[in-house]
């Protein structure tokens, strides 16, 4: 259950959001389950934050920076993710299938399985069929 306090946070506007995490950098935001369909998210700090199961379905995360952040069973369908960073996030059982503006750069630098769901012309990344299989 995600914290109210930073879902408050984060639905104000997202200058304030980042302020509250330059000033909080030790705070992980808790998101988990939050419902931010539609959301302003454009240039937001989420780096870490758990948003499994998160419902960001056709939010703008336009240069969103979601270095290491936990999406596992995240709706990101319609999402915009031009320029968002997503190195090193958690994209396992997150449905992608119609984001906008995915590149393969991105998600060569994520971490996600067969339960990924991928638009149809998108390929998996080898690094995640190599690392699936060694474990």
């Amino acid at each position: 259950m995600a914290n109210p306090e930073h879902v408050a946070a984060l639905r104000t506007a997202v200058d304030e959001w980042n302020r509250w995490r330059a000033d909080n950098s030790e705070v992980q935001p808790d998101l988990i389950g939050t419902d931010l369909s539609g959301a302003n998210l454009v240039l937001a700090d989420l780096r870490h934050a758990l948003l499994r199961n998160a419902n960001l379905s056709v939010a703008d995360m336009k240069g969103a920076d979601l270095r290491s952040a936990d999406l596992r069973g995240a709706n990101l369908v319609g999402a915009r993710l031009i320029g968002a960073d997503l190195q090193g996030a958690d994209l396992r059982g997150t449905d992608l299938r119609t984001a906008e503006d995915l590149t393969m750069e991105q998600l060569d630098e994520t971490i996600g399985d067969e339960s990924t769901l991928l638009p149809e012309d998108t390929l998996r990344p080898v690094r995640w069929t190599t690392e699936s299989s060694a474990r």
